[in-house]
């Protein structure tokens, strides 16, 4: 089957935002390999004349949106953007069980430090199993390493594919189900429509 292929979303002289599919790395790893789809590398193919600047990165299996700048001075002004909590994501996602409350904020440390992440349920669903699931969204209010996973687990709903967290697996989907939906940025604000793996389920 043909891999899916990344989007462009936005572009200007100093950025891309690009909707990056599930599988692909935002940067080369740390032991390349031949077969590994990297987003930094399709756009040196999509825009030959350009050099990307990573700004921030996605988990391997998480889809969605992710800013890359084009020059250094546009680099420099992003990460300064996410360094003053500038930059607001929101993030969609599939896990189980559902919460007995529509919305739930959890701030238990990552990593040692401060993290703060607001949860709402959109949707309730059943799995084919019968297993209980909701769709929900999450907001991290601080910007640590996997700190939706680890959060989406301590509230009691770990998130559907993620062994990191004993979350559940969905019969079909081979990836956390963890999708980066929205960026506002100072230039405006730009979403990532839900992948197809996402949609099949949701109906």
């Amino acid at each position: 089957m043909a891999a899916t292929l990344p989007q462009i979303l936005f572009e200007n002289d100093s950025y891309w935002l690009v909707n990056k599919p599930a599988s692909w790395l935002s940067v080369p790893g740390r032991s390349p390999k031949d077969a590994d789809l990297v987003i930094t590398e399709w756009l040196k193919i999509t825009a030959p004349r350009s050099t990307p600047f990573t700004v921030h990165r996605l988990d391997r299996f998480t889809s969605g949106i992710i800013l890359y700048a084009k020059t250094a001075e546009a680099h420099e002004q992003a990460n300064q953007w996410f360094q003053d909590r500038t930059v607001k994501k929101i993030y969609h996602f599939l896990a189980s069980p559902p919460p007995s409350r529509p919305a739930i904020q959890i701030k238990t440390p990552v990593q040692g430090k401060p993290a703060q992440t607001l949860f709402e349920v959109i949707k309730p669903f059943t799995a084919p199993t019968g297993l209980a699931c909701f769709y929900g969204k999450a907001t991290p209010l601080t910007g640590r390493f996997h700190q939706i996973r680890e959060h989406a687990r301590d509230a009691g709903f770990p998130i559907l594919g993620d062994p990191s967290t004993n979350g559940a697996e969905f019969e079909g989907v081979e990836r956390v189900c963890l999708h980066a939906y929205e960026l506002s940025l100072p230039f405006g604000t730009y979403r990532a429509e839900l992948p197809e793996d996402f949609r099949r389920i949701l109906g």
